[in-house]
């Protein structure tokens, strides 16, 4: 029986030393699916992990780029080319009067093209999530999720291998969230 995307192992870790030499320890064994459940972030996790920087400080750098350029464009256009008016002797293309709505505008096209970004880039996630049931993460666990979508799958090498790390409570989740002991 082929298991289902929502099917894995979980185990509980209680310090976060653990946790991360654990995540360290998972990634060297060449499992691929895994995630860790933290009640807060820890210090070098993405590294334990493999998980390299994140692109969207670049995505919302370029998008901020672009709102400054086109509120440059669209002012300089209007003020100068389409309809130059007159205001107390100034030039046309007077950039400080621009500054406010150029920031405006920076700003605006940097939070929304994020906002858009990550949520797409969001929907397509290498590791499917455990199963809804109750971990512990968010209170005072932190919990060691690897999936039955990783290649080298085997659901009571896995139990063993994630019992060798030193979690407590390892135990197989099926995709109804039902839990083997």
């Amino acid at each position: 029986m082929k298991p289902t995307s929502s099917t894995g192992v979980l185990g509980d870790f209680y310090l976060p030393g653990d946790a991360l030499a654990a995540a360290a320890r998972v990634r060297a064994a060449g499992w691929t699916h895994f995630d860790m459940l933290t009640p807060f972030p820890v210090h070098g996790m993405e590294d334990a992990m493999g998980q390299g920087r994140s692109w969207i400080p670049w995505v919302t750098a370029g998008l901020a780029l672009f709102g400054v350029a086109f509120a440059q464009l669209l002012q300089n256009y209007v003020m100068v080319w389409d309809w130059p008016m007159n205001f107390g002797g100034k030039p046309h293309a007077a950039w400080p009067s621009f500054v406010p709505i150029t920031f405006e505008l920076m700003v605006l096209c940097a939070a929304i093209g994020s906002a858009i970004v990550a949520i797409v880039a969001g929907k397509r996630q290498a590791v499917p999530p455990p199963p809804l049931v109750r971990t512990g993460a968010t209170v005072d666990r932190f919990v060691l999720w690897i999936s039955a979508t990783d290649p080298k799958w085997q659901a009571a090498e896995v139990q063993a291998f994630v019992r060798s790390l030193g979690a407590d409570d390892v135990r197989l989740v099926d995709a109804k969230g039902g839990a083997d002991a």
